[in-house]
């Protein structure tokens, strides 16, 4: 009798620990189940996608299509241009068949360095100045005409660099040229950029061999100016 009732806890336990086992693993099979991807339910977003959209299609609002951003457009930069170069370094570009559609020149106020002889207080001292230069063989130069702090100066030339005022400044020493000075003025030039819009590689190994021909200029890329306005009327 014993033996019997010993068999029948024993056997209540087995029961007990199947339905246990079967509903766990009931319980896994359903949370796989949740975690599986149904293709059905899958929804590529593309421009104007996602939850606002869906509810601004709901309402009937139109959904404005997304653009890509824009390339930035490319130039070919030649600075330091001034002087009888500026008509020269157009031909130049003419030459190498760039169309003048994709030609952009922006003058602006540069600064330079002017080497110069200092005001003198009357005509007689100019005279003298000159007389003394037209002797050391200096042909080259002009009077400050303009009221101001400059008023009778002799200037002998103006440069884009110091390094190029400086070597010109030595052969006057060297003539014999000796109240000569050099100073740094601001916005005493007007120098002119060219920008080549867009140019290829062959364009580009043509300007550097034109370009060599311009002493003191650069070329290097850069951002294009801004596209110059049509004009109204």
């Amino acid at each position: 009798m014993r033996a019997l009732f010993l068999l029948l806890i024993l056997a209540n336990l087995m029961f007990f620990a199947y339905a246990q086992v079967a509903g766990e693993g009931a319980n896994i099979e359903s949370r796989i189940a949740a975690l599986q991807i149904s293709p059905e339910r899958i929804r590529l977003l593309g421009p104007g996608g996602g939850p606002a959209a869906e509810a601004a299609r709901q309402a009937g609002q139109s959904i404005p299509p997304v653009l890509a951003p824009k390339a930035p457009v490319a130039c070919l930069e030649w600075s330091n241009l001034g002087g009888p170069d500026v008509a020269r370094a157009e031909n130049d570009l003419g030459k190498l068949g760039v169309e003048p559609a994709r030609i952009e020149r922006v003058v602006a106020d540069a600064d330079g360095y002017w080497v110069h002889m200092p005001p003198v207080e009357n005509k007689a001292e100019i005279d003298r100045k000159i007389g003394e230069l037209k002797a050391l063989g200096v042909q080259e130069f002009f009077v400050v005409q303009e009221a101001g702090e400059w008023r009778n100066a002799i200037s002998l030339g103006i440069f884009r660099s110091d390094e190029a005022a400086n070597v010109f400044l030595a052969s006057l020493r060297q003539r014999g040229v000796r109240s000569a000075v050099m100073s740094r003025r601001e916005k005493l030039l007007k120098q002119v950029v060219f920008y080549v819009r867009e140019p290829g590689n062959a364009l580009v190994e043509k300007l550097a061999e034109v370009q060599r021909n311009y002493p003191g200029t650069a070329i290097k890329a850069a951002p294009c100016p801004p596209a110059s306005a049509p004009p109204k009327g």
